[in-house]
């Protein structure tokens, strides 16, 4: 459930997860999880609502605000632990608001509510495919660029997202890669740094039933692509099938599908290894361990990035634009990288990174690693494309 921080003013934790636009929430959220609430959201979410209105039904104009504009406090929604306490309080300080936080647990809490629009949330801190099912549902207001002159410090990477040829909607702050962690006393003497060894059943380090894949139809996809060769934001039908059949012709050997506990069953011995993020084996492999390692395997890896966003309902969009923008300083971007462990989209903050940070290879890869990176593109046609290929052969 929704965890409110100290400062929170009281609203219901209950409210909002039924609304008459999105009657089909309920059901989704309280039987399904996992890949079935991917799935049923992405299926769902497209055609079922918000469509650029609240609650009541009346459209929503998108905000026009000043740079530095102050409209009231900020009501920011994030998991625990994502905003660096110091970056808030001197925020509170300069503009003389509340910066209130809520944390939630899952993904799904947040979709619903945010869907719901019951809550006066006016920043979301969130990944990009949720941001992109939030688009797509019409629950995001289109950002309005004067209002973020920061948005000049942003690697050109991390910008240009399909989604966003109508209009700017969210803003890049962190990002890292999917990749391989691994129990190198698993693996005896040799292995090689790519997809094989999740998928090539014949190879000699292959760890049979001690494999997992993330429980995320496009991240699993993505391994399999890359394995075979193809980009993993591929509109190739045959392309995205032959994965798919790849991932069921593994799924034997594999232990499952994991989104939350892999990096702790690699460390305690469950797994030999584990398709995942960048940070969640950073915090959880032991420091300098010689036993356990994470590569960004040699035939490719995704990118993943977390968002800044302005929900529809925000009561005071020009404050969460400026809070936006307040986060895209650079030595304000530089402590939420350090903060978090992860690396930042804002090539302005590096000069001001610690240096245990600027100096981790697998926050920031040399440019040949780089080169194999890519980020995904979450449109409608690609998500229902994945979907349904995996839904065929994986589910």
């Amino acid at each position: 459930m929704l965890e409110l921080a100290p400062r929170l003013k009281p609203f219901s934790s209950e409210a909002g997860l039924t609304s008459d636009k999105c009657p089909i929430l309920p059901p989704l959220f309280k039987q399904a999880g996992g890949r079935a609430v991917f799935l049923a959201l992405l299926l769902a979410l497209v055609s079922a609502c918000a469509l650029g209105s609240d609650p009541a039904g009346e459209e929503l104009p998108d905000p026009v605000c000043a740079s530095g504009q102050i409209d009231g406090e900020v009501v920011v929604a994030s998991q625990v632990g994502t905003i660096a306490p110091t970056l808030i309080n001197e925020f509170e300080r300069r503009y003389g608001v509340d910066v209130v936080e809520v944390f939630y647990e899952s993904d799904d809490e947040l979709l619903s509510r945010v869907i719901a629009g019951a809550d006066p949330f006016d920043v979301l801190f969130v990944r990009d495919d949720l941001a992109a099912i939030l688009r797509r549902g019409g629950s995001l207001h289109t950002l309005d660029p004067i209002a973020l002159p920061g948005m000049i410090h942003l690697d050109s990477d991390f910008l240009g997202s399909p989604l966003e040829s109508e209009g700017l909607y969210s803003v890049p702050i962190v990002w890292g890669t999917v990749g391989i962690g691994m129990n190198l006393n698993a693996l005896q003497d040799s292995f090689e740094s790519d997809w094989g060894m999740v998928f090539d059943l014949s190879s000699a380090w292959f760890s049979a039933g001690r494999i997992s894949l993330l429980d995320n139809p496009r991240q699993a996809l993505a391994a399999a692509m890359f394995h075979l060769g193809y980009s993993p934001n591929s509109t190739d039908r045959s392309q995205v099938r032959e994965a798919a059949q790849l991932i069921s012709e593994a799924g034997a050997h594999l232990d499952g599908f994991d989104s939350e506990n892999y990096a702790t069953r690699l460390i305690n011995g469950g797994l030999d290894l584990a398709q995942g993020r960048s940070d969640d084996f950073l915090a959880a492999l032991p420091p300098d361990s010689a036993n356990f390692l994470y590569v960004i395997p040699d035939d490719g890896a995704a990118i993943w990035v977390e968002v800044l966003t302005v929900p529809i309902t925000s009561q005071n969009p020009c404050s969460a634009h400026t809070f936006i923008d307040f986060v895209l300083e650079p030595r304000m971007g530089a402590l939420t990288a350090d903060y978090l462990g992860e690396a930042t989209t804002n090539t302005a903050s590096l000069a001001y990174l610690s240096i245990e940070t600027a100096a981790n290879p697998t926050l920031y890869p040399p440019p040949e690693t780089r080169d194999r990176l890519e980020l995904l593109h979450f449109t409608e046609e690609l998500d229902l494309l994945y979907a349904e290929e995996y839904a065929l052969f994986v589910e």
